[in-house]
């Protein structure tokens, strides 16, 4: 996007500005663990403190739990509906599926790094990602903080922050119950209870059940597949001593799922054809046949202790000691097709031509510790500061194995078999390790804003931390599959322990100016850091295990906040530019003409993601409204030593090592004793993986009195997003069109306490499309029908209808 075009709209955002009629009044400070202040402004705590949101010069989405419950939004993953610049991506599991924010995230199967969009619960750092992909329970709300957030949310906020805030006990006896049934077999229910002990104690406890059972069809196992069951509950005991106020809180979350199983959606190969019956591939296709289903289990423990002490009416000391215990396992059947049995699947017995694979997988047991202590102005003073301490440390057990099987044509009992027919002389090998990771992290930050004149404020924010990491690591010599051949037949053994550690110094600067209480226009410069990564998966070489360097940033961001006196309109624009260096990926490695299965976390060279988002709300009259989410979004990064994509892969031309290397097409590599390395290709100005160009939600609400205390309403929700390449290598077929959905609900709710009930419509128009498109893994090489497909269609690529009730005392 021409430079040029941010010129323009900055001047637009002043002009904005002054256009805004200007009856000022004066603020009155927001109390935390407040939604909405008396004037209906939204209080939010991106800046560890409550403030309302059109004060905070941050691009923020805030969402209250009353308006996820009327969308229908029951999990983190449907947020994408509600927060311009946010995608979510589906991978076979929650380890390998990521958030993006602006483009930026990280889809990796490791475990060594974190995430560049950290998930914060209750203002405790969630350790991996995969603990971001949540149920939402009992929730006051949501904020989605877009862009790095380097000096306030820790190390690896370099894409942005999803902050969610469960809801508090109260000294008033209150409680709710929801219950929803829709098509597909999906149930969820969730309630909470709180209510005062005496006058100084007070408790909440919720809890929550879903099911699904799942939408698409496994032919072989004949049951549904791609559903799960969840549950959980929480409990949270406030004592409020007077000047000191404690919350103990805890968490427990379980989930067992059949999810996330692909479908084939396009097939050249007859042999795969044959295999996969009587599952047709095709842009249609809602089947599986695979003997095995994909086994996804996980477990959450979450306990903290808040404590805030008023130093005075001005200052407060907040102390946040927390433990997290977070269980993950995952089994995937990879070939995808019914292999109870190895069968005979034609060629010569090389991969990708497995006879099975239905062993890959393994346990994932994370420990981490955290204590967050800070000092920090509760009011809007002229001076305002956050001033604090950060300390974590974290244990993590990963281990991982695979089998597979092979039917070689060579052998003489194999000769000729038809495809598909039992393997009468299979050959087995199975793989096996165990890694171990601890880290360490101290961190120093503070955060401050000073009212120099009139209404212009002065902005810093710095941040100085210090990561030690090791990883140690083997491939274990013997297997625990009965019957496989030894651990990496015929591969090298390798043990060892890699350790990397770094300090950095992050900052921010900005200024502010507030035309009065309704208007205000911002401009940031920051800078934001990831920290290093060390492998933990079965492919290390854990003797040479090399250490990923930290992922950096740069950004500036101008902002324009305002709202008319009476609220009719309001406004956030933020235009943005952020440029990354070793932005931290996972690159496909895989050699499919040896059958090398490779994904390695490496760094590519820059990236660079900028564009502007709007988020405007019109409010005609007290009954209707119309909210706008748009962001455009231009995202581009350069990356050296990826695999081509596959179809491109058999045409190559042969370089010297350490000749002149071409970019953005594929190339081996000659060493001078004659070794040829697999396909590779430079990416310059490559486009950043699931990031559309555009990305439009509009949602009409209209809600009007219907009597006995009720407010009746329709709620309508328009998502638009433009077309979106899945692999970073490129690839051209790997390209979900563009598409757009509709979602409808129509019901009741209480004014104060009473019953809702609704029906709801999740899109309307049976929209399909895909949240992850891929090569097939049988039957699909380079010279052999590079062109196989498979893609994960999730639940809401179908229409369905579903109707919810609750009620609130």
């Amino acid at each position: 996007m021409p430079d040029r075009f941010f010129t323009r709209l900055l001047s637009g955002i002043a002009l904005t500005a002054f256009a805004v009629p200007a009856f000022a009044q004066e603020a009155t400070p927001p109390h935390a663990g407040e939604t909405t202040d008396a004037g209906g402004d939204i209080i939010v705590t991106a800046q560890k403190r409550a403030e309302r949101l059109q004060d905070v010069p941050v691009a923020i989405t805030a969402v209250s739990a009353e308006k996820l419950l009327d969308k229908g939004v029951t999990d983190t993953t449907n947020l994408t509906q509600v927060s311009p610049s946010l995608t979510y991506t589906q991978g076979s599991n929650p380890s390998n599926s990521t958030f993006r924010i602006r483009g930026i995230g990280t889809q990796v199967f490791g475990q060594g790094g974190e995430s560049s969009v950290s998930t914060v619960i209750d203002g405790v750092v969630m350790a991996r990602q995969a603990q971001g992909f949540t149920d939402l329970g009992d929730i006051q709300r949501i904020e989605v903080l877009r862009g790095p957030q380097g000096t306030l949310f820790g190390k690896n906020a370099t894409g942005g922050v999803i902050n969610i805030v469960t809801a508090d006990p109260s000294q008033l006896l209150t409680g709710r119950i929801n219950a929803s049934i829709a098509e597909k077999g999906e149930y969820h229910v969730n309630g909470s209870v709180s209510a005062p002990i005496n006058q100084i104690f007070a408790f909440r406890v919720s809890g929550f059940y879903n099911r699904d059972d799942g939408y698409l069809q496994n032919v072989v196992l004949n049951h549904k597949v791609n559903g799960y069951e969840s549950y959980g509950f929480a409990g949270k005991l406030s004592a409020d001593l007077g000047r000191l106020k404690l919350l103990a809180s805890a968490s427990y979350d379980h989930y067992t799922g059949t999810c996330c199983q692909s479908v084939f959606i396009r097939s050249d190969s007859p042999t795969l054809n044959t295999l996969m019956k009587p599952v047709i591939a095709g842009p249609n296709n809602i089947q599986v046949g695979s003997n095995l289903d994909v086994l996804t289990r996980t477990t959450s423990e979450i306990y903290s202790l808040k404590g805030t002490f008023d130093v005075s009416d001005k200052a407060q000391i907040t102390s946040i000691s927390a433990y997290q215990h977070y269980y993950f396992f995952n089994n995937q059947d990879v070939d995808n097709i019914n292999t109870s049995t190895p069968v005979f699947a034609g060629g010569n017995g090389v991969a990708p031509f497995y006879a099975a694979f239905d062993i890959n997988g393994g346990p994932v047991n994370l420990r981490q510790f955290s204590q967050e202590l800070r000092i920090g102005s509760t009011g809007q003073n002229r001076f305002n500061y956050v001033v604090g301490g950060y300390y974590e440390r974290l244990h993590l057990y990963r281990a991982f194995t695979r089998e597979t099987v092979l039917c070689p044509a060579s052998n003489p009992l194999n000769r000729g078999l038809a495809v598909g027919a039992s393997c009468v002389a299979p050959v087995a090998a199975a793989g096996h390790h165990h890694a171990v990771l601890d880290s360490e992290q101290y961190a120093a930050f503070a955060n401050v804003d000073y009212n120099l004149v009139g209404g212009l404020k002065l902005l810093a924010g710095l941040r100085a931390q210090h990561q030690s990491m090791q990883v140690t690591g083997a491939q274990d010599p013997t297997s625990p599959i009965p019957g496989a051949l030894p651990a990496f037949s015929g591969a090298t053994l390798t043990s060892g322990t890699s350790k990397g550690s770094d300090s950095v110094v992050t900052y921010k600067v900005g200024a502010q100016y507030e035309f009065n209480r309704h208007a205000q226009i911002y401009a940031t410069y920051g800078t934001g850091y990831k920290g290093q990564s060390i492998g933990t998966e079965y492919n290390q070489s854990f003797n040479n295990n090399p250490v990923v360097q930290p992922e950096t940033v740069k950004a500036i961001e101008f902002g324009f906040k305002g709202s008319t006196t009476d609220r009719k309109l309001t406004v956030a624009l933020a235009v943005f530019d952020a440029k990354y260096r070793n932005l931290q990926v996972q690159a496909n490695k895989s050699d499919s003409s040896t059958g090398t299965i490779l994904f390695v976390t490496t760094n590519a060279g820059h990236a660079e993601t900028k564009g502007v988002e709007l988020e405007a709300t019109l409010r005609p009259d007290d009954h209707f409204s119309v909210s706008i989410g748009a962001a455009y979004t231009y995202a581009r990064f350069d990356a050296n030593g990826l695999a081509c994509p596959l179809q491109y892969q058999a045409a190559f031309v042969i370089i010297p090592v350490g000749g002149a290397q071409p970019v953005n097409s594929c190339f081996k590599q000659v060493a001078s004793n004659g070794t040829i390395s697999g396909a590779q290709q430079n990416v310059r100005n490559g486009i950043l993986p699931n990031t559309p160009a555009w990305k439009i939600n509009i949602n009409p609400h209209y809600e009007h009195p219907v009597g006995a205390g009720l407010d009746g309403f329709i709620d309508m929700n328009l998502a638009f997003q433009s077309k979106v390449n899945f692999a970073l290598e490129q690839d051209p077929i790997t390209v979900q069109p563009a598409y757009a959905t509709i979602d409808l609900s129509i019901g009741v709710h209480p004014q104060d306490k009473g019953f809702s009930a609704s029906v709801f419509v999740k899109n309307l128009t049976n929209q399909r499309y895909y949240t992850s498109i891929g090569h097939a893994f049988e039957a699909t090489a380079a010279t052999v029908t590079p062109n196989n497909l498979t893609g994960f269609l999730p639940k809401g690529a179908f229409r369905y209808v579903g109707a919810s009730l609750g009620y609130k005392f």
